[in-house]
């Protein structure tokens, strides 16, 4: 599972610093349109962040576990 090589990696309170950015960035995507320098930057955060998740080969997303708001 990912998050278990999270926390052996960062830590519970990196992993819960890195949830918090993660969930952050999704809202920023949420709030400004697509063209907006802000919403780019989020993306490019939210794309690496779930790379990774995807790199750890396996089903679940430990990033996912947030409750997104709006259309992020």
């Amino acid at each position: 599972m990912a998050t278990q090589v999270a926390h052996r990696a960062f830590g519970p309170r990196q992993v819960e610093q890195l949830r918090e950015i993660y969930e952050r960035a999704r809202a920023v995507r949420a709030q400004y349109p697509e063209s907006h320098v802000a919403n780019k930057a989020a993306r490019k955060l939210i794309d690496a962040f779930e790379a990774a998740a995807r790199n750890e080969e396996t089903s679940e997303h430990w990033l996912s576990e947030v409750d997104p708001q709006g259309n992020a």
